[in-house]
């Protein structure tokens, strides 16, 4: 019993000693456990033992093998420090120190085999969370005070990242600097917290530490079921950029230069425990998400030379878009988007051919929102579009913000109603500016297919139009009708001179008459054809001494793809020039309007004149240059209304002329060429001058003869013969025969008067009886 009682009593004693003896063994053999726990294959390293609280490792290499990879970790001197009792009962350390370490991944470029899959029939997420992980760190405390890690292999770039590291069971702290290539990149802060908080900054070399190229903060929360993270993120996007091309990828090269921000916050939540039913553990996979971006590109579009993405002749200098928005998720397909008020889109200097658009603006009036639960639903929106300048080879457009309203959107089968409202839309066409126009409409949409019912209109010119119009956008096809609300013509001289290619002239002014307008085009594969209806009515006008009364136009334009002509009927209830014109009618036809090869085809052109008629005969002629080519016919011509057209008191007269003109006009002018006026059989004329004429009768014997056979004179023969040159020189050859029956038994006179002059309206050819009188009076009046 003593000899048992006296070895207990010398193991008690022995036992401290040994365990003191055994601490740097246990505290090498936790080192080795740890190793290979993390994959590493038979460390192999020295040890060093300065104290019994100490353990200095000289040189530790050992390397890790997989399929596709090879790693290789360097590192010493290591330090490891222990308290003894802490390290006998818990096999803890307390701390490690590593001032250089170093961890190469070499990959093979082999594909990794298949591996057995682990048993994850059941696994509790939460023991991923830093509260979770950090426990098991190796030591109290885990100090490198620089880590280099070289990621490389075949057809990559060389990876590498040098930091240091602090690491305890409450946080991890650590720098790191990434390079690629040797190039260094960003510096990158991460810390992680006890309680699940974390922080990345990433910041770019050359710009202030408090300026991060990336921020992420945020924390992770566990209860029972439930995993849920929050994080506060934002980006710069020109850093961003800057950093990303370094990486030298043709893809990135591809991304235009950029600035601007994004910001945003995210809480995404998922089951605490996986079942091994990945199917069914997404199932409770929730997240929203509330972003702002703001971003600034230039030439994101460049076409043909200098493609960056387009092999198109197109080119965009700038954009710019501002948007916030909010995202929710649910898997499999519960997603809901939407897109704040105010959010907007901006393209500046676009062009496409000769399509140009100096600056575009979008805006969301509404906010637009879109969910997608199995069926997509968009709620009504509604937008504004600014086309500041739009222009091609024959168009300019400057529009003041046009706003869109969209309702009953359904996806499923592709409809929406569309509200449409344009305050004032600027035009030009070439230098010619034209009336500006407000429009208001709507347009239903369902597939390829668009219905269309719109209502143009314009102060400037008292314009009113509706229109309404469909669209097959399948087979290229677009049908349309629309019809002007009468204008009224009354005073409308300067509304429309603005808009003329040609000036009006200054003394041309409508007093009354009325336009409308209606039409029809369809434009089927590229091609137009279209018919428009053209009717004034009522119109008068005056100009100068000329007065026009009750002018009506009925005509059509005809579109035959690039071909237009124009056919049409003109009427006129009188004309007042001196010599008055009433029944004006005429048939035309304008063929090839737009080209080289125009022609007028005039069919039909008479009236009524000195109360007899007249007619053109019918003729055509280019219109560039205009060439005529016709005959004018007069028919009874009343003798007493040619001869009040003088005005000259005493002068009357009874008989029928008839006559025929032919006219001729080209570029240098109208002429007649010996056209022929005449009367129908005998007739008479009655001249009994003014006192001014009669006093020189006693003076001179001629003329008081030729004053008393005209008193009276029943002619038989009345003819003039008429030639015009373009220059305005007219010359008459006037016949007179014939006897007064009160004057000298009735004795037979003939006169011959022949008239020169430079005359440029028609109109004169006729007023041969103020040149009598004024021969007369030459003459016989004594100067």
């Amino acid at each position: 019993m003593k000899r048992w009682l006296l070895l207990s009593l010398v193991v008690l004693l022995a036992l401290p000693s040994l365990s003191y003896v055994a601490m740097p063994f246990i505290a090498k053999n936790v080192v080795e456990s740890w190793l290979l726990d993390q994959g590493f294959q038979k460390p192999v390293f020295s040890v060093e033992y300065p104290s019994h609280r100490e353990l200095l490792i000289s040189q530790i290499s050992v390397e890790k093998h997989a399929d596709n990879r090879v790693s290789t970790l360097t590192a010493g001197p290591i330090r490891i420090t222990y308290e003894p009792w802490a390290l006998f009962l818990r096999g803890e350390l307390s701390r490690i120190e590593i001032p250089s370490a170093s961890l190469d991944i070499a990959m093979t470029g082999k594909n990794s085999a298949e591996e057995p899959e682990e048993d994850l029939s059941s696994l509790d997420l939460s023991l991923l969370l830093p509260d979770s992980w950090l426990d098991f760190a190796p030591a109290d405390e885990l100090v490198i005070g620089q880590l280099s890690v070289k990621w490389h292999g075949p057809n990559q770039p060389l990876y590498q990242f040098t930091g240091n590291i602090f690491l305890t069971q409450e946080r991890l702290l650590s720098r790191v600097l990434s390079s690629i290539n040797e190039k260094e990149l960003t510096h990158s802060d991460i810390t992680l917290l006890k309680d699940n908080r974390f922080t990345i900054n990433i910041i770019d070399r050359a710009a202030p530490i408090f300026n991060p190229v990336f921020r992420l903060t945020g924390q992770l929360f566990s209860n029972d079921d439930t995993i849920t993270l929050q994080t506060l993120h934002s980006l710069d996007l020109e850093k961003t950029l800057k950093l990303a091309r370094l990486l030298a990828l043709p893809e990135i090269e591809k991304i235009p230069a950029i600035s601007g921000s994004y910001s945003g916050k995210t809480d995404l939540s998922f089951a605490k425990y996986y079942e091994g039913n990945i199917e069914e553990w997404l199932l409770s996979l929730t997240t929203t998400q509330d972003n702002r971006f703001n971003m600034w590109a230039s030439h994101p579009l460049r076409g043909v030379n200098g493609t960056l993405n387009t092999t198109e002749d197109i080119s965009l200098k700038s954009l710019y878009l501002n948007l916030s928005s909010a995202i929710g998720y649910s898997y499999p397909n519960k997603l809901k988007l939407s897109l704040a008020p105010q959010s907007e889109l901006s393209i500046f200097q676009f062009r496409r051919s000769e399509l140009a658009i100096t600056k575009a603006n979008i805006k969301l009036n509404s906010a637009f929102n879109i969910q997608d639960n199995g069926t997509t639903t968009i709620e009504p929106f509604s937008i504004t579009i600014t086309p500041h300048a739009i222009s091609n080879a024959d168009i300019y457009i400057a529009s003041k913000p046009i706003k869109l309203a969209l309702k009953d959107i359904d996806v499923t089968q592709r409809t929406a109603s569309i509200n449409i409202k344009a305050g004032l839309i600027n035009l030009r066409q070439g230098t010619q500016k034209l009336p500006s126009l407000s429009v208001s409409g709507n347009i239903y949409a369902h597939l390829h297919h668009l219905k269309v019912g719109l209502s143009v209109q314009s102060k400037d010119i008292a314009l009113s139009t509706a229109i309404s119009m469909s669209a097959d956008l399948d087979r290229e096809l677009i049908d349309a009708q629309w019809r002007t609300k009468e204008i009224s013509l009354a005073g409308s001289k300067a509304q429309w001179q603005p808009y003329l290619p040609f000036m009006l002239p200054e003394a041309l002014t409508f007093t009354s008459g009325n336009y409308t307008q209606t039409g029809h085009f369809q434009w089927f594969s590229g091609r137009l054809d279209g018919t428009i209806n053209h009717i004034a009515n009522n119109i008068s006008l005056t100009h100068e001494n000329i007065a026009v009364d009750g002018i009506s136009i009925n005509s059509k334009t005809h579109l035959r793809d690039k071909r237009i002509d124009e056919q049409g009927s003109l009427t006129v209830d009188k004309i007042d020039a001196g010599i008055q014109i009433s029944n004006l009618k005429s048939e035309f036809r304008l063929n090839k309007l737009g080209t080289t090869n125009a022609i007028a085809d005039i069919r039909h052109l008479s009236g009524s004149l000195l109360e007899g008629t007249f007619q053109l005969a019918p003729f055509y002629s280019v219109l560039s240059p205009l060439t005529i080519n016709t005959d004018l016919y007069l028919r009874s011509l009343s003798l007493d209304a040619l001869l009040q057209l003088e005005q000259q008191p005493g002068l009357s007269g009874e008989g029928i002329l008839d006559g025929d003109l032919p006219l001729r006009y080209s570029i240098v002018g109208l002429s007649v060429s010996q056209g022929k006026l005449q009367a129908r059989g005998p007739g008479i004329i009655r001249y009994q001058p003014n006192a001014s004429i009669q006093a020189l009768r006693d003076s001179y014997l001629g003329l008081g003869i030729a004053l008393d056979a005209l008193s009276n004179f029943h002619y038989n023969k009345l003819s003039i013969l008429a030639d015009y040159s373009p220059d305005g020189a007219l010359l008459l050859k006037t016949q007179l025969g014939g006897n007064n029956p009160e004057w000298n038994n009735g004795q037979q006179v003939n006169f011959s008067v022949n008239i020169e002059e430079n005359l440029h309206k028609l109109m004169k050819t006729l007023q041969f009886t103020d040149e009598l009188t004024n021969r007369i009076e030459k003459r016989y009046r004594t100067p």
